[in-house]
């Protein structure tokens, strides 16, 4: 009988364990340190091989993160990096050469767009924004250097799901990397590699982390992508701190159990919104109501607990504040993925955006769904809604 492959749970559950190693120990000890010795002088210079040569490069603790995630996406290579940011702009700087074009979906996360204006022209590198739901029409905005396709899916804030394998197919046929930022599907969730895309960078501050705790990001790829990742981040000091990774490995454990309980109070509390009268539209792929919802049934395996609402734009904005500010439940603030429910209202100013949102005129509010009983979470939304005027 062959063996059988183990299902997701049992891999989130042995990832990274090495009890053999550590005197029983399941958890892998968290290793700080600097320093890491050599046994003699041929050693320190390279002629006999030694696992591990300084801190900065990379530890016990930090080989069983990331091999626990490159397992999970199943590639080669995975680099740790202090923040989901950092994990975005070395994944960039690994493929980016002066002269190159590179091309962004218009809803990109704002600190990667700041990060994407700010530094590449800079070097040399000319970028350009796409409409996100341009899809296999992508084609049209590819010139003969273009070298990366950066892909998001949701977008952020807007939520736009974008046909992933067609613009992956298209990239592909001329030799253009692809990315994905995949902080919203998760490696649980979202296949990116199946779909065709090169590397993937994910905020592990998010779910991985899952307790709002920790700062930690992720690239990962096969090949020389994935060396260039490690090339990149040795070039540029990046390291994730001992901690923060122990938090990352730590969270693993627990991550299928809390994506799917958020990603079911999510879509419950979306659906309770659908209907409400100050609701012009609920931004979650996941609603079959949602223009996106084909795509997102066809290539996800599950959702998550963060999606939005565009509520009516005669609401005043003092109603809005107050009414947010009223709840119990949700609390206001940034980030998401942890066990705590949050909210808070989207703006999108030029700053944001180069295009106009393909969405509805209104206030856009974003919802994050933690761990809390959905009927408590729903309760406290409807309160809020019912309070605006």
């Amino acid at each position: 009988m062959p063996k059988k492959i183990p299902e997701i749970e049992t891999k989130l559950a042995h990832l990274g364990l090495s009890p053999k190693e550590n005197f029983g120990i399941p958890n892998p000890p968290i290793y700080r340190t600097s320093t890491i010795l050599s046994d003699t002088l041929a050693q320190h210079r390279g002629e006999i091989t030694k696992k591990f040569s300084y801190g900065r490069v990379g530890t016990p603790t930090s080989h069983a993160f990331e091999q626990s995630i490159a397992s999970l996406y199943g590639v080669e290579s995975c680099i740790s990096t202090p923040s989901g940011l950092s994990a975005i702009s070395t994944a960039i700087l690994s493929v980016a050469k002066t002269g190159d074009h590179m091309l962004f979906p218009d809803s990109l996360y704002g600190s990667a767009r700041r990060f994407v204006v700010s530094m590449l022209p800079k070097m040399g590198v000319d970028i350009a924004f796409y409409p996100p739901r341009i899809n296999g029409d992508i084609s049209t905005f590819f010139k003969s250097n273009t070298s990366l396709l950066y892909l998001e899916s949701p977008g952020s804030l807007t939520f736009e799901i974008q046909d992933v394998p067609a613009m992956t197919a298209a990239a592909r046929s001329l030799s253009i990397t692809t990315m994905i930022d995949n902080t919203w599907g998760t490696a649980l969730h979202y296949p990116v590699f199946e779909l065709g895309t090169d590397i993937v960078v994910e905020a592990a501050t998010k779910y991985i982390g899952g307790h709002s705790d920790t700062n930690l990001g992720i690239a990962a790829a096969n090949g020389t992508h994935g060396k260039e990742l490690r090339r990149t981040a040795i070039a540029l000091g990046i390291c994730a701190g001992p901690e923060d990774l122990y938090l990352g490995l730590r969270g693993l454990r627990t991550m299928k159990l809390r994506l799917s309980q958020s990603a079911e109070n999510g879509l419950a509390v979306a659906r309770a919104a659908e209907g409400h009268d100050a609701v012009i539209s609920v931004l979650h792929p996941g609603l079959p109501s949602n223009r996106d919802h084909t795509i997102f049934n066809r290539d996800f395996v599950g959702s998550c607990g963060l999606f939005g609402l565009v509520l009516k734009p005669e609401i005043s904005q003092t109603s809005i504040d107050a009414a947010i500010e009223a709840m119990s439940v949700f609390y206001i603030g940034d980030s998401w993925g942890g066990y705590e429910s949050l909210i808070k209202q989207a703006h999108i100013t030029e700053k944001l955006r180069s295009l106009r949102p393909d969405l509805p005129e209104g206030h856009i509010i974003r919802i994050y769904t933690g761990l809390e009983h959905s009927d408590d979470q729903m309760a406290d939304v409807i309160t809020m809604l019912d309070g605006l005027r």
